[in-house]
């Protein structure tokens, strides 16, 4: 029968006092807290979510990595692209915060690392990468992990196997999240070769139904004021008058229809942007003055020349300004500044043309939109969506730029750009900052 002894060293494997065991014994527990704690921060490295940003995945990856891990920075760089993308975690005011650094993937896949080091090391230059590659099912790199330290030390073997098997883990959640991202492109692309689809059959449309008013239209406006000359002091020539007035009107509307069909024919000139702005504010000038609006006018000097549809600009004019006129609406001191300036970019040179309000503001989700068709911030009864995607149509066809700045509650900006006539291409070479209100 073996004694205690004998069975105690044959269960523990120690041929040592029993000061040794002990001290074996609580290194083993150790170890296997260790592991454990490993283990544990592992199963949740395979929680992240497959449609968080990158930022995100990389400062969660980060801060679960700090507690097996040590390490002052750390990078996932994702190869995506012809694209060499890192996203740097750093710890700062108790929280790892990210920062993204992008490269032309200028080198051989099998010296990536050295290009993600070298990426790196221009913005920590002092500290230390070790990398470990994220290679997908085909044993294609997608990526690496770096751990950045200030202090150069080498890697046993405990450290390498847990930084691979760290890495096998992270690599099936990142390949997730990139075949994720390539599913939710495809979608956004399909989604808008089908609104692309739509917004042709429905400018189609709009064009055939324009043309087949044209030609009554043309016989109401033109009858019309033939009974009003005749009629000017009969009692039904009011009537006349706004039979004539709804005609145009309609009138407008189809030119609007066929703007946005892009079947107008554009005829060019040399034009003024403060004649355009004169004539604009001569046809709904009233019309804004009544609403109990201020109109401010800073134009710019000399006045500055484009080439250009006259009427196409106007029609944008009388978008922006009458938006304008409908955000102020019921604003205190309602107040409307129309801005030209010169604007200098490279090597071209713009008009530019801002109308600005203090009025209720367009919050930053809308902002995005409002220059897609139909869309409006407007109700139902009092916008048709089309006023500024007709508007931006147009710039563009002048081979220039509209654009939105806007602080819900408090301003909305619109400018516009179109390229400066050449010949006025000398005006003192001044170049004016077209951020200012």
């Amino acid at each position: 029968m073996h004694t205690k002894q004998e069975i105690l060293e044959k269960l523990t494997g120690i041929q040592s006092s029993r000061k040794s065991y002990y001290s074996e014994l609580v290194y083993l527990i150790e170890e296997m807290k260790k592991k454990n704690k490993q283990l544990a921060v592992i199963n949740q490295l395979t929680q992240i979510q497959i449609n968080a940003t990158w930022q995100q995945t990389t400062s969660y990856i980060a801060a679960q990595l700090s507690q097996i891990l040590i390490f002052e920075h750390f990078a996932l760089t994702i190869v995506k692209g012809g694209m060499l993308s890192s996203y740097l975690a750093t710890w700062n005011d108790g929280d790892w915060q990210c920062h993204t650094l992008t490269q032309n993937i200028a080198v051989e896949a099998h010296v990536l690392t050295e290009q993600v080091h070298l990426t790196i090391a221009e913005v920590l230059p002092e500290h230390h990468a070790t990398s470990v590659p994220l290679r997908s099912q085909l044993n294609q790199t997608f990526g690496f992990l770096t751990l950045l330290r200030q202090t150069k030390q080498p890697v046993d073997r405990d450290e390498a196997e847990l930084i691979q098997l760290v890495a096998s883990h992270i690599g099936v959640v990142v390949e997730n999240s990139l075949l994720f991202q390539d599913v939710n492109e495809k979608i956004k692309i399909e989604a808008q070769l089908i609104q692309s689809a739509k917004m042709a059959a429905i400018g189609e449309m709009a064009a055939g139904i324009a043309h087949e008013l044209n030609s009554p239209l043309t016989a109401i406006l033109g009858n019309s004021q033939l009974l009003m000359r005749e009629m000017t002091d009969a009692p039904e020539a009011p009537l006349m008058k706004d039979i004539y007035q709804c005609g145009v009107r309609c009138k407008k509307i189809i030119q609007n229809l066929l703007t946005f069909s892009r079947q107008e024919e554009y005829l060019f000139s040399t034009t003024s942007i403060d004649e355009v702005v004169e004539d604009v504010l001569g046809l709904i000038g009233y019309q804004l003055s009544v609403s109990g609006l201020t109109i401010t006018r800073e134009m710019y000097e000399p006045p500055l020349l484009f080439h250009g549809s006259r009427h196409q600009i106007e029609q944008i004019v009388i978008n922006l300004l009458l938006n304008a006129r409908d955000a102020v609406a019921g604003k205190e001191a309602p107040h409307i500044v129309i801005r030209s300036f010169l604007v200098q970019e490279e090597n071209s040179s713009y008009v530019g043309l801002s109308v600005y309000d203090n009025g209720t503001g367009i919050c930053e989700e809308q902002l995005s939109q409002i220059f897609q068709p139909f869309f409006s911030t407007k109700e139902r009864t009092k916008g048709t969506g089309l006023g500024l995607s007709v508007s931006l149509g147009i710039a563009e066809a002048h081979g220039g730029k509209l654009f939105a700045e806007s602080v819900e509650g408090e301003y909305s900006k619109f400018t516009m750009l179109l390229p400066l006539l050449a010949d006025e291409e000398d005006n003192d070479g001044e170049k004016t900052d077209f951020d200012r209100g």
